[in-house]
């Protein structure tokens, strides 16, 4: 083993090693060969590897060395904070200081209605069974309307109530047109299962139409032959909601699916934003507004991930997932110290896939970030947040034929009248967890989604909808789809004024320093 310390000679005992890799232990710097041995060796043990390849010794290294990056990375966040402490924030002295320095954070989230840390399902037919009939409960408190004159039954009485005027709190287990054009509906409650029928001659027929599997009801009707002829029904909707006051004049930006490490990253729109927020370029208007924002939330997908779908590594221009979230670590440590980064992860983040997810973890994300579940609930100077990755949207766009991905407003509505962040089971992967936590429980003054790649922006009983873009080019499965991204378009809700800017960076007056 010429090459070696007999040290080192000493502690590959116990291994089988080829002559190759001997060679090639040998011919290693000295910085990645007292690596390898001062750490390496004990990971080999830990994992019960007997015989030494080169390819087990270059992966080692090759882990080893990302430990240590990231390792630099905390450290330096570590000293940033304490810098952020201990000194006044420092700005160019011809841009002044800018108004968000002024300001301590405000930020509050609602840990009860995150899935973080709380994840105990086994996934067994009993966890489904509970975690459905915990949607079922939970939703009982929330129907407002109660018609006069009907009276409330179970579902396994609708067989003796013939000719009665009632009501039955319900689940839609599955729902088809009949032959004669009527919608029918097979419901069920924790007593059986039965069916329900909306005539198409019913005022309610069109409404009805958009009822969807799973969904908890309030059906009004009378009963015939066993089957309740629905007259009228209620949903679980939201109680309109009031935009509070804020007197501070802070601004929030909303961003969604950078997708970092993807060949399809646009890179030069992304840092005409960067020379924005840092306030070096853009119009009057503009760097006025840039001095406000004081925090940015993404709404998941802040990778473009590893292994998401067959052949995207032909997409990817980095291949790592921890280097990956690194490009994602240096935009926050680039941006100014006194702006706040609020996360949720998306479903190409490296999370489980099936919703609801947990945050992030530190090992994957060094920079100092508030790190949150997807769905989470926020208050942010006290204006309530739900933020929500978007991932239902597809099969609530294939379920229902008005929507489409060019209205994404309607879409997000739809939701908010379900009260529901993902309602059909089975197209949209979930986990059955004790609290169904997609259940929209708290009112919000804003829901922030991103997921469809397109800026949109709407109303919902006082409620703001913002759905943000991407800095992602449009991508062979997108052309493919007919999808069609508004990348560069980025969000911004200035507080005290409850006013909405939209910033094309696609735009060249956006950057005309003499406008």
């Amino acid at each position: 083993m010429d090459g070696l310390e007999k040290e080192q000679q000493e502690r590959l005992k116990g291994f089988r090693v080829s002559l190759a890799v001997e060679r090639y232990l040998s011919s290693l710097d000295k910085q990645k060969k007292e690596l390898f041995f001062a750490k390496g060796i004990e990971m080999l043990k830990e994992r019960g590897v007997v015989f030494i390849t080169k390819n087990v010794v270059e992966s080692i290294i090759e882990e080893l060395s990302l430990q240590k990056e990231l390792e630099k990375a905390k450290e330096k966040v570590k000293e940033k904070k304490e810098e952020k402490k201990e000194k006044s924030i420092v700005v160019k002295r011809s841009l002044g200081k800018p108004i968000a320095a002024e300001y301590e954070s405000s930020i509050k989230p609602k840990h009860e209605e995150d899935v973080t840390g709380k994840s105990r399902t086994q996934g067994t037919v009993k966890d489904f069974v509970n975690y459905f009939r915990n949607r079922f409960y939970s939703f009982r408190a929330m129907f407002r309307m109660s018609l006069k004159g009907y009276d409330e039954i179970k579902v396994e009485d609708l067989k003796k109530s013939d000719g009665e005027k009632v009501k039955v709190y319900c689940m839609i287990y599955e729902k088809s047109i009949s032959r004669n054009g009527n919608l029918l509906l097979r419901i069920e409650d924790l007593t059986g299962m039965g069916v329900a029928v909306v005539p198409k001659s019913s005022e309610k027929f069109e409404q009805a139409k958009e009822l969807i599997e799973d969904e908890v009801v309030m059906l009004y009707g009378v009963v015939r032959r066993g089957l309740l002829i629905v007259e009228d029904f209620d949903e679980p909707e939201l109680p309109r909601r009031e935009f509070p006051v804020v007197e501070k004049d802070l601004a929030i930006l909303y961003l969604s699916d950078l997708h970092f490490g993807s060949v399809y990253f646009m890179q030069k729109l992304f840092d005409r934003f960067l020379r924005w927020i840092k306030r070096e370029e853009g119009n009057q208007r503009a760097r006025k507004l840039a001095e406000k924002v004081k925090y940015i939330i993404v709404a998941g997908d802040i990778v473009d991930g590893v292994g998401i779908y067959p052949g995207q590594e032909k997409e990817l221009i980095v291949k790592d997932i921890f280097k990956q979230y690194s490009l994602f670590d240096r935009f926050v440590e680039s941006l100014p110290s006194y702006i706040d980064v609020i996360i949720i992860p998306g479903n190409h983040d490296a999370v489980r896939r099936a919703e609801p997810m947990p945050a992030l973890s530190k090992d994957l994300i060094a920079s100092d970030v508030v790190s949150l579940g997807n769905p989470a609930v926020v208050d942010i100077e006290e204006v309530r947040h739900l933020l929500y990755h978007g991932t239902s949207m597809d099969s609530i766009i294939a379920s229902i034929p008005r929507l489409n991905y060019t209205n994404i407003r309607d879409v997000m509505a739809f939701l908010l009248k379900k009260r529901h962040l993902s309602p059909i089971y089975g197209t949209n992967p979930i986990v059955p967890e004790k609290i169904d936590y997609l259940l929209i429980r708290s009112v919000p003054n804003i829901v922030h989604m991103g997921h469809l790649h397109r800026y949109a922006k709407g109303l919902y009983k006082g409620i703001a909808l913002i759905n943000s873009a991407t800095f992602q080019a449009q991508t062979e499965y997108q052309l493919k789809q007919g999808h069609i991204p508004t990348p560069g378009i980025v969000p911004v809700l200035e507080l005290k004024h409850s006013s909405l800017s939209l910033l094309d960076f696609n735009s060249p007056a956006l950057f005309c320093n003499n406008c």
